[in-house]
């Protein structure tokens, strides 16, 4: 037994530092890049939502979301590329072409959790079409401003305060 363990430590028999085996690695590889395209599809899925909703405030958080996981899996596969190569070649390299896929999926993670909020989040847009009223509770106090005479007038309606406009600029030469 103890043969064996110091086997698997000695150079060449596979196995690196941090116990896993160089097809242990590939295979980890490509189950953290599908487990990355599974969770880009999800996002698409939320671009769509928001797409359908056609609230711009959800699409565009979402697409934002979107860009990064896309630009995430460029590097997640191209450390790939450079895993399997660097591996071929015995390449110490490996260690961090590795890690690099497991940062991007650690990140993309958390983007796709993210992009949820996204489309969780309420969009409040005004425009000029949209009109608020206000139904003040009974038996509140007067406001400050309304014991002083402003507010309403004695016949209980509301008075505005005089306007006063300037003087055209014509009439200051």
């Amino acid at each position: 037994m103890a043969g064996s363990v110091l086997a698997q430590n000695l150079p060449g028999s596979g196995l690196k530092p941090n116990g896993m085996t160089d097809a242990q690695k590939l295979e980890k590889s490509a189950e953290s890049l599908e487990h990355m395209k599974a969770a880009l599809k999800g996002v698409l899925a939320k671009v769509e939502e928001a797409r359908s909703e056609k609230d711009v405030v959800k699409l565009n958080c979402v697409n934002e979301k979107l860009t990064q996981v896309k630009g995430l899996i460029k590097v997640a596969e191209q450390a790939d590329i450079s895993l399997h190569e660097a591996l071929t070649s015995r390449d110490p390299a490996a260690d961090g072409e590795y890690a690099k896929i497991g940062i991007a999926r650690s990140k993309i993670d958390a983007l796709k959790g993210d992009a949820d909020q996204c489309i969780g989040q309420l969009a409040y847009i005004v425009d000029e079409k949209t009109t608020v009223e206000v139904q003040a509770p009974q038996g509140l106090p007067e406001p400050e401003g309304r014991r002083h005479g402003r507010g309403r007038g004695n016949d209980g309606h509301h008075h505005r305060p005089p306007v006063h406009k300037p003087r055209p600029a014509s009439q200051f030469q």
